[in-house]
């Protein structure tokens, strides 16, 4: 839909990461959820020489949009950004390298394990709860497949979740979700009105979190003690999605995120030092947002 000019959507659901840990091994080893990415090392560091098999943390590398919000999140929580306010490219300064250099580092020492260079959510999700991997950055419904009994997750009832770490401090997450918009072509507008308007009420909202752990869109459901007493992640998701971070906003975005995800996943792969990807990206953003 238009108005005065500007197209707007309605939202379904909102998106914010959270960092999965595994609550009984943190607290065997008398650990702390980390808020920075040393604490994370840290604590892999303590934990991971008693459990064979286990990598330390896992997220989303594959060359896709996933992988753009993955190093976005590194370059943000480093106190980088890609593009300023003004709309001028920034990834080549050293917050921005920072960031991408947390994510080289990490799969050249074994922090994150080889064969998440292939990951998506699904693969770095069933990771987690296989119990593979003792952290995991991902959206929020995977808390409620991790958490059932059926067989199929191993960490029931050994994970929690928490803000995502950066490299000082609490991390920054990328801004994710989906909205509704009625097409100019729409030949029934008022039907879809009304469908968006059951959507997004209270009652509805309320069966998407307690089905699918989807984060409401209600900004007072976060403040409900019915709900954070059902729901112990609730404060902690909708404290991610309050602090997150939009995408790089660009007229021509689909360009722009692939030539994103071209120098990051050549840096993870060692193609390129995360210098010389993020100096190249630079020169391609540049010609991009002419």
């Amino acid at each position: 839909a238009s108005y005065f000019g500007k197209l707007y959507a309605y939202p379904q659901s909102s998106d914010g990461a959270l960092l999965y840990y595994r609550t009984d091994l943190l607290e065997k080893a008398n650990l702390e959820p980390p808020t920075t990415w040393d604490e994370m090392q840290a604590a892999c560091d303590k934990i991971l020489p008693d459990q064979k098999g286990m990598s330390c943390y896992g997220g989303q590398f594959q060359k896709y949009e996933g992988l753009t919000c993955n190093v976005a999140e590194a370059v943000n929580s480093a106190g980088g950004e890609f593009i300023t306010a003004d709309g001028k490219p920034a990834v080549n300064s050293p917050e921005a390298i920072a960031g991408l250099t947390w994510m080289v580092d990490g799969f050249e020492s074994g922090m994150i394990p080889k064969e998440a260079i292939t990951w998506k959510e699904e693969e770095s999700r069933q990771a987690f709860q296989d119990g593979k991997i003792l952290f995991l950055r991902n959206w929020p419904y995977v808390y409620n497949l991790a958490s059932k009994d059926d067989g199929s997750s191993k960490v029931v009832g050994k994970f929690g979740v928490a803000p995502l770490p950066g490299k000082d401090g609490p991390g920054v997450s990328t801004l994710g979700g989906h909205n509704i918009g009625i097409s100019t072509f729409a030949t029934n507008k008022g039907t879809a009105g009304d469908f968006i308007k059951w959507i997004a009420s209270e009652d509805i909202q309320k069966v998407f979190l307690q089905k699918g752990s989807l984060a409401p869109i209600l900004e007072s459901m976060y403040d409900d003690p019915g709900l954070n007493e059902e729901f112990g992640y609730l404060s902690t998701l909708g404290a991610s999605i309050k602090t997150a971070q939009a995408r790089p906003k660009a007229v021509k975005y689909g360009d722009v995120t692939t030539a994103i995800q071209d120098a990051t996943y050549a840096a993870l792969q060692g193609q390129q030092t995360p210098t010389d990807a993020f100096n190249g990206l630079q020169t391609k953003l540049e010609e991009l947002l002419k």
